[in-house]
């Protein structure tokens, strides 16, 4: 008896040392005396008789939950997320139960913490334009917020925050495969609950557009245009696409079926006139197409509607009056064939004479707009003052139409000084 009491008497000691082991431990813990804490729980599991100690494991997550959510213990032990992680796993794997008693009682803060923790290092490098870093420690919180979501505790299968800025951080670090892998997992799932993920389907639709992949590309432009209608990065590359085939008819087709959708898309308005302009005004009458009339009146439709949803912008205005010069020298050259004395002759060229006075009136508002927007400048940008001798020169030209030499010459004067005054 004396001896089985002796024995009862050892089991409790040692029992004793333990539980006063880990209290020590988790007192430095709450002390934010890290490296003790760590120190301590590492010595305590190098015993054997330790190592099937559920609570032991569960406080080392702990030790290193907290380690790896300060920057500057984090610094000294780099793989303190992995190592917390699978100490939660080991003390689940030991006790399930007893473990999640114990993550109850702390509200899953510590497993919670990794995550939390994971994250805010992981943008910070991304906002410091360290990728490859960024990139790794997205993913290894990402095997976190995966373990969370296995145990149902909580968090998402697809965490679409974190997946987007794993794509992103791969993107700029020039890790295309697993981009690729991040983007596609969110585009496939219709992911779209910000403008700024948009993102996916346009990286996914460029790829495969690079790549002739055309099932693939039509793939990500359709679900991208399903969830984001108003893109205009999307419809231009299928307009690109298409136009690479060379087939004008279906690139002109397609331009009326995406604003038949979308009416008010700027990009493709603009797109769509200047590739309308490019078919239609052309050096060689013999090549100009049997229909110039009615591609005029498109065209000058689509300037108009582009200018109405941006009033401000001179990229159409120029456009517009361009278009307009190009039809006055259509009309001149149409009446410098007229060569005959007859009363109908005559007429006919008086009249396109007048035509062309009645489509300088249209052109000179159009483009004085975009003089004044210049004119009003100090010094301009190559491409500004380039834009700016453009609506110079053009004015010149409409004013010589409307027989007003004092505009012309206003104009012309406003050309060649054009390089002194603004560059």
């Amino acid at each position: 008896m004396k001896k089985g009491l002796f024995l009862s008497l050892l089991i409790i000691a040692g029992f004793s040392v333990n539980a006063q082991d880990l209290k020590k431990i988790k007192e430095s813990l709450t002390k934010n005396q890290l490296t003790e804490a760590k120190t301590d729980i590492e010595k305590f599991l190098a015993v054997p008789k330790n190592q099937k100690n559920a609570e032991a494991y569960y406080v080392k997550g702990k030790v290193y939950s907290a380690i790896a959510a300060n920057p500057a213990e984090r610094a000294a032990n780099p793989d303190a997320r992995t190592v917390a992680l699978d100490a939660f796993k080991k003390s689940i794997e030991i006790d399930k139960n007893q473990a999640q008693l114990y993550m109850t009682v702390d509200q899953y803060q510590p497993i919670f913490s990794l995550y939390s923790s994971g994250f805010d290092e992981a943008a910070g490098l991304y906002n410091e334009e360290k990728y490859d870093q960024a990139l790794n420690t997205f993913k290894s919180t990402g095997v976190v917020g995966d373990y969370i979501f296995s145990q149902g505790w909580g968090l998402y299968k697809l965490d679409t925050t974190l997946t987007y800025y794993s794509a992103l951080s791969a993107m700029n670090a020039k890790k295309d495969d697993e981009a690729l892998t991040y983007f596609a997992k969110l585009a496939d799932a219709k992911v779209g609950a910000t403008p700024e993920q948009v993102t996916s389907y346009r990286y996914l639709a460029k790829h495969y557009y690079d790549k002739k992949d055309e099932a693939n590309m039509m793939k990500y432009i359709g679900l991208g245009r399903e969830l984001y209608p108003n893109d205009d990065y999307l419809p231009l590359l299928e307009l690109d696409y298409i136009r690479g085939k060379g087939d004008a008819a279906a690139l002109n087709k397609k331009y009326e079926e995406i604003l038949a959708a979308s009416p008010d898309n700027y990009d493709v308005i603009l797109d769509y006139a200047s590739t309308l302009f490019n078919e239609t005004h052309v050096t060689d009458a013999a090549k100009r197409p049997a229909d110039y009339n009615e591609k005029s009146k498109k065209i000058e439709s689509l300037y108009t509607k582009a200018i109405e949803l941006k009033p401000d912008a001179t990229e159409a205005r120029l456009s517009l009056g361009k278009h307009y010069y190009n039809q006055m020298l259509y009309m001149e050259e149409e009446a410098s064939k007229i060569k005959g004395a007859k009363p109908e002759d005559v007429k006919k060229k008086a009249d396109l004479n007048a035509e062309i006075a009645t489509v300088a009136d249209k052109a000179i508002p159009q483009l004085e707009k975009v003089f004044n927007a210049y004119d009003s400048q100090g010094k301009l940008k190559t491409s500004e003052r380039s834009n700016f001798k453009s609506a110079c020169s053009l004015l010149t030209y409409s004013y010589e139409k409307k027989k007003d030499k004092t505009k012309a010459d206003f104009y012309q004067k406003k050309y060649d000084e054009a390089d002194k005054a603004h560059g």
